[in-house]
């Protein structure tokens, strides 16, 4: 062999089934070793390595086994590390690739603790969807995760009984759900049962706080502490409670509360709760208010006045009682005036009707209710008449457009302080000023039942004596015993219930005016 075409031929197509020692550096297009291949040094390798069979790195260590190393200096990404299923006839949930965390037992038996693998779940082009799924050994068996697919990303699929748990800075339960329970606690790892039900806890140092935003603005919040809790409301929003898809039930930014309708107004038929603690009924063609005892006889309503019961309506045997009842009518004085006018008064009719006036305007529609027109009672403004326009204030908006109206009412005439002996004109008695705030100053006059009549100091009356007018405002004992037009009413009792300071002084009786 020392011809130099001998040494090419072994250059070039040697078959060496010993080893071959190289301390240099060889340049070989192609070397096919059929056995194992030992290197003390780096491998370059400038081309593709192929491996039909696999491939395994071995360490003694604990060293990056494998490195991925790119030195590229642009912004693409890089290193790359690609799992590729070349399959000429690629088919719905065909396995993309498996990465498996392999380890030994106890027993020395290599188990795999965990796996994460990839499925093509749509392999139509255009349409392609893919899946992802950890899998962890729980318990001896291996259990899905987190499942990642096209419509949807699940934990634990396989209801394993795991807790899922989210730590922030400042709390290691900050979303907690309990897997023996499907519970769910913020700020608690465990959240407490109620019976069956399925429970969200919030708990913090200072009670729970539950936010409910819309477009970057808080809209509602129900929270609880210590000392209460609550719901409410941000933006003037109301409370509305639906059901059936209907609302049934709405608190309004003011503190109005209604049942069937969306305003504390009378114009459309429902309740209304008002914060000040009225409450209107509004129905048509059926009655208002139902009122039922079950099967007992006794109060159906009970009257009090500063937490003193006044008075009442009871059913007893199929009949209704008005218990305490007085009936009494409405009036004014001619000129409008509200002067003293002591209890028991004897008053007369005049030849004048009592009229009332409304100011009638158009709420407009608002977040919280529809469009409705509202009537306040109002005194007729000097030099106003009806169909006029003012400019009337209600609730803090101001309406230029207003219109004055007339109410309804045909049966209530004016009043003065009886003038008349024995008069036939005689109302009632004085009991009280109306407190309404709307610069109209009525009476009531009550006409019938039971109330006190203030009698003249110069008159003695007994039980039984029928009442006429004095003509000063007192009553006098009637000069027969026969009711007649003049007939105030009759005297129950002589023992007076208050004198005053002209000595007159009353006593109760039955009234015959009404």
């Amino acid at each position: 062999m020392t011809r130099a075409k001998d040494i090419s031929k072994i250059l070039t197509d040697a078959n060496i089934s010993g080893n071959i020692d190289v301390d240099g550096v060889t340049n070989l297009d192609v070397v096919d070793i059929d056995g194992a291949v030992d290197m003390a040094s780096t491998l370059q390798v400038d081309g593709a390595i192929t491996s039909s069979s696999g491939m395994t790195i071995t360490t003694a260590d604990n060293l990056d086994t494998l490195t991925l190393k790119s030195t590229d200096a642009d912004e693409n990404s890089g290193p790359r590390f690609a799992l590729t299923r070349d399959s000429s006839s690629p088919a719905v949930n065909d396995f993309m690739g498996l990465i498996s965390f392999n380890g030994e037992d106890s027993g020395s038996n290599v188990t795999r603790y965990a796996y994460a693998v990839a499925q093509a779940t749509n392999v139509t082009n255009g349409s392609e969807e893919g899946k992802f799924v950890i899998h962890t050994m729980v318990g001896g068996t291996e259990r899905q995760r987190i499942s990642i697919a096209g419509a949807e990303t699940i934990f634990n699929e396989e209801s394993v009984d795991v807790d899922f748990r989210v730590e922030s800075d400042n709390d290691a339960n900050a979303f907690f759900v309990e897997g023996s329970t499907g519970n769910v606690g913020i700020g608690t790892s465990s959240p407490t049962a109620v019976g069956s039900y399925r429970v969200v806890e919030l708990n913090g140092t200072a009670g729970g706080y539950l936010s409910f935003e819309a477009n970057g603005n808080k809209n509602a919040a129900i929270y609880t502490g210590t000392g209460a809790m609550g719901f409410e409301t941000f933006n003037s929003l109301p409370i509305q409670i639906i059901t059936g898809g209907a609302e049934r039930m709405r608190i309004l930014s003011n503190g109005f509360v209604t049942i069937g309708k969306t305003s504390a107004a009378f114009a459309t038929a429902g309740s209304a709760f008002y914060p000040s603690g009225e409450v209107n009924f509004v129905l048509d063609n059926n009655p208002v208010v139902y009122i039922n005892r079950l099967s007992t006889d006794g109060s159906l309503v009970n009257f009090y006045h500063a937490g003193t019961l006044d008075g009442s309506i009871s059913t007893s045997s199929g009949t209704v009682s008005y218990n305490a009842f007085s009936g009494s009518h409405w009036s004014r004085l001619s000129d409008n005036s509200k002067p003293t006018i002591l209890k028991g008064t004897v008053i007369e009719t005049i030849d004048e009707m009592c009229d009332w006036y409304e100011a009638q305007f158009t709420v407009a529609k608002t977040e919280e209710n529809e469009e409705y027109i509202q009537k306040v009672s109002i005194a007729l403004p000097n030099g106003k008449s009806v169909g006029d326009t003012i400019s009337y204030t209600y609730e803090d908006i101001t309406y230029d457009n207003a219109v004055i109206v007339k109410e309804s009412d045909n049966k209530h005439t004016k009043c003065k302080i009886s003038d008349t002996e024995d008069s036939k004109r005689v109302y009632g008695v004085h009991a009280d000023w109306d407190a309404d705030d709307d610069s109209v100053n009525d009476m009531y006059v009550t006409a019938v039942g039971t109330h006190v009549v203030r009698i003249n100091k110069d008159v003695t009356v007994q039980a039984g004596d029928l009442l006429s007018s004095n003509g000063d405002g007192t009553a006098k004992v009637q000069d027969d015993d026969i009711i007649r037009s003049k007939t105030i009413g009759k005297v129950l009792t002589n023992l007076k219930q208050e004198t005053y300071s002209d000595g007159s002084y009353t006593v109760p009786c039955a009234l015959y005016c009404g």
